[in-house]
């Protein structure tokens, strides 16, 4: 089942050199909203490359970039859409997430929409620019995604499913728009778990999530500022998922953390894309499908403003990188058909 969410959201990339300087907006976000508001929706995502934010337009405009202005950030960049968030909701959970991915990505890729792709704890989002979003949603209906008709009929007025004319291509490959950068791939030591967090015990809970996110030195005493961490939080009005490693689990007492039973580990595999990642049509496809559909790997997926960032189980890392090739030929050769997705 797939939800249109109200969130109306704008995305941030800075480097991780510039984290102190958004401590107040980080509080502000976690802690000072209304987070059973549905609207509500905060994404706390850092990796080798960059930190990246997803939020409201008014907390990415008026409280992140000021502070990033003002501390003279050079690498500061956000998206000019506004993003509208789709919520996929599946039983099969994480263990299906792969299989989701793939299938609910390559109608988008054929019909030429880029999508920032989310993968959490209770469920998955998928980010479709808002100027886009009825193509996006008759695309799905027509390839049989079921839609909670509540959220279509709120915020799209009915959406009739597509006459013949209607119909959306697949992707031609287009040479005026080849992407030919470098891109470079890296793959943390560290084993990662998706989880929840306990909202009944976020009292408890919450000057920790401070510390993770915005003081990671005092989780760590021999932590230093150049070290490479992977650490994505989610939160909205239906919950709050943290992708981390064991050493910061553990921060949590046990009842503050919502696990499956025999909780799947991953290994993360992050690829810089050399740009923006907001515009590019097809890279999730490109990416999850020779996992999940050909070689039966399950994977979560986050998309941040310029990776993608794909996590295998720790047992399936060796296969995983072979597909995806240690010297991104593999990859390159994938991103060399994608193309940019139209203006309008």
């Amino acid at each position: 089942m797939i939800t249109i969410l109200p969130s109306k959201v704008k995305l941030l990339h800075f480097p991780r050199s510039h984290l102190p300087h958004v401590t107040h907006a980080i509080v502000k976000s976690c802690f000072f909203q209304d987070t059973k508001d549905s609207r509500y929706f905060f994404s706390f995502t850092e990796n080798a490359y960059e930190i990246s934010i997803v939020a409201s337009k008014e907390v990415i405009d008026n409280d992140f970039i000021p502070c990033l202005i003002m501390s003279q950030c050079e690498d500061l960049r956000s998206s000019n859409d506004i993003f509208r968030v789709l919520q996929v909701d599946d039983e099969g959970g994480q263990d299906t997430s792969g299989k989701r991915i793939s299938d609910l990505s390559g109608p988008l890729a054929s019909g030429k929409f880029s999508i920032f792709y989310m993968s959490t704890y209770q469920t998955d989002f998928v980010l479709i620019k808002e100027r886009r979003l009825r193509q996006a949603v008759q695309l799905l209906q027509q390839h049989e995604f079921e839609f909670d008709q509540e959220s279509i009929h709120q915020y799209l007025g009915g959406s009739p499913p597509l006459s013949d004319q209607m119909l959306f291509k697949s992707i031609e490959k287009d040479t005026s728009a080849l992407i030919e950068e470098d891109f470079e791939k890296s793959v943390l030591s560290d084993e990662l778990q998706c989880v929840g967090l306990n909202p009944h015990y976020r009292s408890d809970w919450a000057m920790t999530v401070l510390k993770i996110l915005s003081y990671p030195d005092l989780i760590s005493t021999d932590y230093r500022h150049d070290d490479t961490r992977f650490l994505s939080y989610t939160a909205s009005s239906d919950g709050i998922s943290l992708l981390a490693n064991q050493a910061i689990l553990d921060l949590f007492e046990p009842d503050a953390v919502f696990r499956d039973e025999g909780s799947q580990t991953y290994r993360v595999i992050q690829v810089n894309l050399a740009g923006s990642n907001l515009d590019r049509c097809g890279i999730v496809y490109s990416i999850s499908h020779p996992l999940a559909a050909e070689a039966d790997i399950n994977l979560l997926y986050l998309s941040t403003f310029t990776s993608a960032n794909v996590l295998v189980p720790s047992d399936d890392l060796g296969r995983a990188e072979e597909i995806l090739a240690d010297d991104l030929e593999n990859i390159k050769g994938m991103l060399a058909e994608i193309v940019l997705e139209p203006t309008l």
